[in-house]
């Protein structure tokens, strides 16, 4: 049985105290208002936004090709002008004018220019080039061939399966001992492991994948294979990881 007292006590206001108590309050609220006024009016802000710059993307140089064609290029086509008919001769008589001027004009010879493809300066018709150029470029007629460098592709990192690589070759092996307790049976096995050649040519992570109805045939031959030694696996010429099945059979010769 628990007990509870309650006690009750009267209350007097008192009004002298809750004055004073009031005037701290105000006088107090006011000063802390009066300090977050000044720090405000204190700050300045920035009239205008700072700049904002953008960094212009680099692009990868590109060498362009010279254009294809013949370094005379560049004469327009003869096209064949239609002869006017032939008069029959007429008998005249020929004389010398009476006054011969004592300066004669020369007439300049054509020139063979190499111009561009545009003034039509060529000796050869057709576009102005070189023969191992490319048809259409815009590159200049001295630039060098472009080399065409074959696209590598890209070798990840993870571990191939057998049929995406060039298959290791096996260099070094170690060949697991016939089990001495189960020799006088004579049991013949079979133990098929999954394992990984590393870049290395190392094996690791070997695990048993169709084992031997007999537990000694799998231990023997688990003790042995992480001594061989392979020539790794390759993709696009380089050394990677991948997957391989080994199958080793145990038989007894009499």
């Amino acid at each position: 049985m628990f007990e509870t007292s309650v006690v009750r006590a009267q209350t007097q206001a008192a009004t002298g105290r809750f004055s004073l108590l009031t005037i701290s309050v105000i006088a107090h609220t006011s000063i802390v208002v009066g300090v977050v006024a000044v720090s405000i009016a204190s700050v300045r802000f920035p009239a205008i936004a700072p700049n904002e710059y953008s960094r212009a993307p680099v692009f990868e140089h590109v060498q362009i090709p010279p254009p294809l064609g013949n370094p005379d290029g560049g004469a327009r086509a003869q096209t064949a002008q239609p002869q006017p008919p032939v008069k029959p001769p007429v008998n005249t008589q020929v004389t010398a004018p009476p006054d011969v001027p004592d300066d004669v004009p020369l007439v300049d010879a054509p020139t063979s220019g190499t111009g561009d493809s545009n003034d039509n300066s060529g000796t050869v018709p057709g576009p102005k080039g070189v023969p191992w150029g490319k048809e259409g470029s815009i590159g200049d007629i001295d630039a060098p061939p472009v080399v065409d460098v074959p696209v590598q592709p890209q070798v990840e990192e993870k571990i191939y399966q057998p049929h995406e690589v060039v298959a290791p070759v096996l260099i070094r092996r170690v060949d697991p001992r016939y089990p001495p307790q189960l020799q006088k049976v004579g049991a013949t096995a079979t133990v098929v492991v999954r394992c990984i050649i590393d870049k290395n040519g190392e094996v690791r992570d070997a695990e048993v994948v169709v084992p031997a109805s007999l537990a000694p045939f799998n231990a023997e031959v688990l003790k042995v294979i992480s001594q061989w030694r392979y020539k790794p696996a390759t993709y696009a010429g380089r050394a990677v990881d991948s997957y391989l099945n080994l199958t080793v059979r145990f038989s007894v010769t009499r």
